[in-house]
């Protein structure tokens, strides 16, 4: 016997010793209604279980539709990068203009000048 069987009679066997309480056997009319009360509760389960899935089925496909793809993402990474490289490089000319007036003022010496420059993110080589 399958699982479900043994489980079926097993309901039976309870729905009886709840609902018939004396000795005598139970008439096959009596097991009929027992099946068919069972048949109909199993079925009005089925019934919210299909549409508890249904609704399921609706917010994931929303969620499916929200949800960005990895091509989108890795798009917007790389335009973020590149827009954040320009900035920097930006910042670095800003640096640049700034050693340069530091050192016609003579605040820092050529040596200070090209050890700044030198450092990342752009560093700048000066070959003597």
């Amino acid at each position: 016997m399958t699982v479900a069987i043994v489980w079926c009679y097993y309901k039976i066997i309870n729905y009886f010793q709840y609902y018939n309480m004396s000795d005598k056997e139970p008439t096959n009319f009596e097991i009929l209604q027992a099946i068919n009360d069972y048949a109909t509760k199993n079925d009005q389960r089925w019934e919210q279980n299909d549409k508890r899935w249904e609704n399921n089925e609706g917010r994931l496909s929303r969620i499916e539709s929200l949800m960005v793809t990895k091509d989108y993402l890795d798009d917007k990474l790389s335009d973020l990068k590149g827009d954040l490289v320009i900035i920097m490089r930006k910042e670095d000319a800003k640096l640049q203009a700034l050693i340069d007036v530091l050192q016609k003022r003579n605040l820092i010496s050529g040596e200070e000048a090209r050890l700044i420059l030198s450092m990342q993110p752009f560093p700048k080589l000066h070959v003597s």
